[in-house]
């Protein structure tokens, strides 16, 4: 869901957390509850989207299509319903919920002035889409908006997309045993709580997120404080990939 009018600020930051396809489970509300209880409340508004029951199709390439033609435009006209004044949008979106943040994304950044951070989390792109579409914004904007994109090597090759206008970050050698394609969304979890919460039997697996000096996942968020944001304006979003190692 997304914050109502009574509870939106005068130029408040915004964090929208989304699943993808056919997922049951409503980590999105967890993770932005999370964030939550990390943030100054005064200055940070934190949901998530639910759109679940578009996204129950028999095929995932159906659901990344209502999430970019339907749900994500109606997500960010939402927000730019409620006000055009924020200052700050971060948008998080999983599988073929990719589709529906970056579509968000182009409608908040054409009706507002507002910095745009998107993280994709194992971005699914159906077979003769154009990846580039994802995070084009990063290129047109570098100033304002950064993409950063944490994906996982799977068998099937379904979700190991580098994307051309993110900051691609490979997190599959630091799996401690989920299902690759979901483990993005509880990893990014985990970098918020500092442990992973989501699956019991993993709570004492180390939460890696270090790679040469540089820690990723929410430490890149504006709501990790002012400097980590600015930072993370520097690091190029051109398709190039860092990977994320097991400690020794």
């Amino acid at each position: 869901m997304v914050p109502t009018p009574e509870l939106a600020c005068r130029e408040p930051n915004l964090v929208i957390v989304t699943h993808g396809w056919y997922e049951q489970e409503p980590w999105p509300g967890w993770t932005a509850m999370a964030m939550a209880r990390k943030v100054d409340t005064r200055l940070w508004r934190c949901g998530w989207w639910d759109w679940r029951g578009q996204a129950k199709r028999l095929r995932p390439a159906k659901a990344a299509t209502i999430g970019r033609d339907e749900m994500g435009p109606l997500l960010g006209r939402r927000i730019v319903q409620l006000s055009k004044d924020w200052k700050h949008i971060h948008l998080v979106g999983h599988s073929a919920g990719s589709w529906v943040v970056n579509a968000a994304a182009e409608i908040i950044a054409a009706k507002t002035e507002a910095d745009i951070h998107i993280t994709f989390l194992d971005a699914y792109v159906p077979d003769g889409w154009d990846e580039s579409v994802l995070g084009r914004l990063a290129h047109r904007h570098p100033e304002h908006h950064w993409v950063e994109h944490y994906f996982t090597r799977d068998l099937l090759n379904l979700t190991e997309n580098k994307l051309s206008h993110a900051h691609n970050v490979d997190i599959t050698a630091i799996n401690p045993g989920f299902k690759g394609h979901k483990f993005p969304w509880h990893w990014y979890h985990a970098t918020v709580t500092g442990r992973y919460t989501t699956r019991p039997r993993f709570a004492d697996s180390p939460v890696i997120d270090r790679s040469e000096m540089r820690t990723y996942g929410f430490a890149r968020a504006l709501e990790s404080g002012v400097p980590a944001w600015k930072n993370s304006l520097t690091l190029p979003a051109d398709g190039a990939v860092i990977r994320i190692e097991s400690q020794p």
